[in-house]
């Protein structure tokens, strides 16, 4: 049975993981990774001041814009990322990874497909600021950070998410909003269907 990658990314508070954990139910994939999690790890073996990018949330202020800032964070654990994605793919092994810290772009799909797997990868956003706005303050807490500390950088979250809906884009990656979706899983299911993706 092949292989196959399902990225899916997107900023903070649109409900990555819990749709991932939803998808990889209903989909059958075994193997679930987040960038926040090899964002972790990482941190254990660089501190703040050799690696600043990786001790700082994907949205806050680091001295440019909030689109620079938030690719500075990607950089900062495109090594981990990357490696997931390749031992994944050495081993035949069906991957969804989920996460902010990942620029949408087609090469890692490319890459995918041409060894013999399937790849798909989605933005997944929330259109309305307001109801965007709503689903951060229904979390009591992320990451050990008050609600406050992402409400108060909205524009930030709203920038980076323009910005991945745009690479997303040019890249051909499926733009989902969840808000507007009433079945969001038959909605991956026949975007998947669509890229013969056999799990």
């Amino acid at each position: 049975m092949r292989s196959n990658l399902l990225i899916i990314a997107g900023t903070s508070g649109v409900g990555k993981s819990t749709l991932s954990a939803r998808i990889a139910s209903s989909l059958n994939f075994r193997k679930i990774a987040a960038t926040d999690t090899i964002r972790e790890v990482l941190r254990a073996s660089f501190t703040s001041i050799e690696r600043p990018a990786l001790h700082r949330s994907s949205f806050e202020n680091a001295g440019g814009s909030a689109v620079e800032d938030w690719k500075e964070t990607v950089y900062a654990i495109s090594e981990g990322v990357s490696a997931v994605i390749e031992r994944s793919m050495e081993n035949s092994e069906s991957l969804l990874l989920e996460g902010v810290h990942y620029v949408p772009n087609g090469e890692i799909l490319d890459k995918w497909n041409e060894s013999g797997g399937c790849a798909l990868g989605v933005v997944l956003r929330v259109s309305s600021e307001e109801r965007h706005r709503g689903m951060i303050a229904m979390r009591e807490k992320h990451n050990g950070k008050s609600v406050d500390h992402y409400l108060e950088k909205m524009d930030r979250i709203r920038e980076i998410q323009k910005e991945m809906v745009v690479c997303g884009e040019q890249s051909g990656w499926a733009i989902i909003d969840a808000t507007e979706e009433s079945n969001v899983e038959e909605i991956f299911s026949k975007r998947l269907g669509k890229n013969e993706l056999s799990l």
